[in-house]
């Protein structure tokens, strides 16, 4: 097999590490740049440790702080607006997967014509942005190490991805401490999201030996760590452990790919506006009960990564079985609930299916499957 391990962003990891933005930004060469954000980190005082950083370097601050969840194209037009007007010369982001999204967006639009729309998919010829930099503050995404953006496509009610060089991070500054006060629930959410970015990248159409150990590494973490991190935020242990495995994560599924269980979270997310970690997780055990009929060496992994026990002569679908039930004891162990819990009912999410094999992520699913397959595992997941 011949394999290319292409994505990988240089990293600053560790406690402390985000007081350095503003050093590593001069080193850069910047002078102004656009500190992407919402408001909730104003709130928190992580935006104001960020700006207070750049601004003891020397550095000129743009300030954009209307990052929205699962970020809307016209936001993001907007903010590449502002960008170019006011001629910043790079990037910082602070915040989860929409504020990162959201920059990759803005710099997408740097140096090409709105609207961001047209350049959904794969993009290899796109004029360059500007440096960014990329601080997350959960612990689920990946985001500072994909090469990837999910926008909400306003005019078509869905998502879509830009994928290109120009999303690709000049730095990622990783600092667990600015996850500590994470609330439970968004650590549960954005913790599964990591989950699914390792699960489906094991087992995705572009799998490979690097993202294969990164991904099984991440599961083996998330499954020791998550827990304890949700039901003890301020253990240090756990926040370092989470934040490492949700890079790690977000390297997997860059050189690995993810496909159905993103496909269906993309949906559920743009039609019933739930967030994406939870999108991801809620059919994750079927999707991957479903992987097992081709791609039962790499459950089995997975099995064992969480713990599962799987006997030697275990056919497929056992194995299946075995990683659905662990997958899903654990997505529950965290809270993280199902579609009937969110008051959706069972014949609105099962009028989504079609939709799934619509995302652009489908076309990377282990084998061929129907809208009514589809259909299947919703409906197995719907108050599992």
């Amino acid at each position: 097999m011949i394999t290319s391990y292409e994505i990988f962003v240089p990293i600053l990891m560790g406690s402390g590490a985000a007081l350095r933005t503003g050093l590593k930004v001069k080193q850069m060469g910047l002078k102004k740049v656009l500190l992407v954000y919402d408001k909730g980190l104003k709130d928190v005082g992580i935006a104001d440790t960020i700006a207070e950083s750049l601004k003891n370097a020397g550095i000129e601050i743009v300030v954009y702080d209307k990052v929205l969840p699962d970020p809307p194209d016209t936001m993001v037009e907007e903010g590449a607006v502002m960008a170019r007007s006011e001629k910043i010369d790079g990037i910082v982001a602070v915040g989860g997967g929409s504020s990162m999204d959201t920059a990759k967006g803005i710099n997408v639009l740097m140096n090409n014509e709105p609207p961001i729309m047209q350049y959904f998919g794969v993009q290899k010829n796109l004029k360059p942005g500007v440096p960014m930099v990329f601080i997350p503050t959960t612990s689920g995404t990946g985001s500072e190490v994909t090469n990837m953006c999910v926008i909400s496509c306003t005019s078509r009610g869905n998502k879509d991805s830009v994928v290109s060089p120009v999303c690709v991070a000049t730095l990622a500054i990783v600092d667990p401490d600015l996850t500590m006060g994470l609330p439970p629930k968004m650590t549960a959410t954005t913790g599964v999201d990591a989950l699914a970015h390792a699960v489906e990248s094991i087992t995705g159409a572009q799998a490979n030996p690097l993202s294969d150990a990164l991904a099984r590494d991440a599961i083996r973490t998330i499954a020791k760590y998550l827990p304890v991190a949700c039901h003890d935020g301020s253990n240090i242990e756990a926040r370092e452990q989470m934040i490492l495995a949700s890079t790690f994560a977000g390297m997997a599924f860059t050189n690995g790919l993810v496909h159905l269980g993103h496909s269906i979270g993309h949906t559920l997310g743009a039609k019933f506006h739930i967030p994406h970690g939870i999108g991801c997780a809620i059919a994750l055990p079927e999707v991957i009960e479903y992987t097992s009929r081709t791609e039962y060496k790499k459950v089995r992994m997975i099995c064992e990564c969480l713990g599962a026990y799987v006997k030697e002569d275990a056919s497929p679908e056992e194995i299946g079985a075995e990683a659905k039930k662990a997958l899903r004891a654990l997505i529950k162990s965290v809270g993280i609930p199902n579609l009937k819990e969110l008051g959706i009912s069972l014949e609105d999410v099962l009028k989504v299916a079609p939709l799934v094999t619509q995302d652009t992520g489908f076309a990377l699913v282990p084998y061929r499957i129907t809208a009514a397959r589809v259909a299947e595992m919703l409906k197995s997941a719907y108050d599992a």
